[in-house]
């Protein structure tokens, strides 16, 4: 096993994919996930992987994305990827060493891979790759096109604030006039201020409307409220239960549909329909002696 410098391997390959456009973030995510292994193993020079492990430890859910990542970092010499031809051997790996090189151009050569020779660069000489170049991501075409929209929207609100500064400062023959304007602007807020109050003071006397909102909401009556109710109006209780049960299972809504606005004018149509149901049912002999089948025997004589 060989001694590996993996911080300076480590930077000299994130700096090769900062200069390489082709690579994704799951190419990135994938060569991690290759070098935790690989550091696991004690950096040697083949590593086996189960595509299972790997497909874990890099995030990559979707196995066509796994396979083809591995694939382009073979051909783009980043790894050597050696596959299987038998389902019960594991593929191989090898991992080209980017310690010992100072090439951090973009792909790598045939010397690197295999370099061992001991790094040269002291703790004190300058330190090259420290500073880093700003450069933007473009790994597709949209964030392009986002890009000169974002230009194209900022050169229009530019052209607009010009507009507007253009429009807001006054013009000379304007300034001419601005005494004269003045008063004429004193003069006919107060004419508008005495309008507004005599409609004030009309308006004032005028009964307001009431707004749907303010009106009664209905409450349901008592059982006991409604016997008072038709019992003062001449009817049995007997009726008026009857009327009580039939609103209550249905909600009270009138005919099934609307709802019921005032219960008293629905009590006195119940009593006078049932009167009238009374009178049309009374057989001849009842209706000589007048005799009345509703009377409410719990009143005194």
């Amino acid at each position: 096993m060989e001694e590996v410098n993996y911080i300076h391997h480590m930077e000299n390959t994130l700096v090769k994919f900062g200069n390489d456009q082709r690579v994704t973030p799951w190419h990135i995510s994938l060569y991690l996930a290759l070098f935790q292994i690989w550091n696991r193993t004690r950096f040697k020079k083949e590593i086996n992987i189960r595509r299972d492990e790997l497909m874990h430890l890099s995030k990559i859910g979707s196995t066509n994305t796994y396979s083809k990542c591995l694939k382009q970092l073979s051909e783009w010499n980043y790894i050597k990827y050696t596959p299987s031809k038998s389902r019960f051997k594991s593929s191989k790996v090898h991992m080209y060493r980017f310690d010992t090189t100072p090439d951090t151009s973009r792909g790598t050569t045939s010397n690197t891979s295999c370099d061992t020779t001991p790094d040269t660069t002291s703790d004190t000489s300058p330190d090259t790759t420290s500073e880093h170049l700003v450069r933007p991501f473009l790994n597709n075409t949209k964030h392009i096109v986002n890009f000169n929209k974002h230009i194209i929207n900022n050169n229009k609100q530019y052209k607009t604030k010009e507009g507007e500064e253009k429009n807001s400062s006054p013009h000379p023959s304007q300034n001419k006039n601005d005494e004269s304007s003045f008063c004429k602007d004193e003069l006919h807020s107060s004419k508008k201020a005495s309008r507004d109050e005599l409609n004030s003071s009309d308006t004032s006397d005028t009964p307001k409307k009431t707004s749907p909102s303010t009106r009664k909401r209905f409450v349901p009556p008592e059982l006991k409220e409604v016997k008072t109710f038709f019992h003062e109006n001449k009817s049995s209780y007997q009726v008026a239960e009857t009327f009580f049960y039939h609103f209550e299972s249905n909600g009270w809504l009138v005919g099934g549909r609307a709802k019921m606005k005032n219960w008293k004018a629905a009590a006195r149509n119940w009593i006078t329909r049932d009167e009238k149901y009374q009178a049309q049912n009374r057989s001849p002999a009842q209706q000589r002696l007048h005799v009345n089948e509703n009377k409410d025997y719990s009143e005194p004589l």
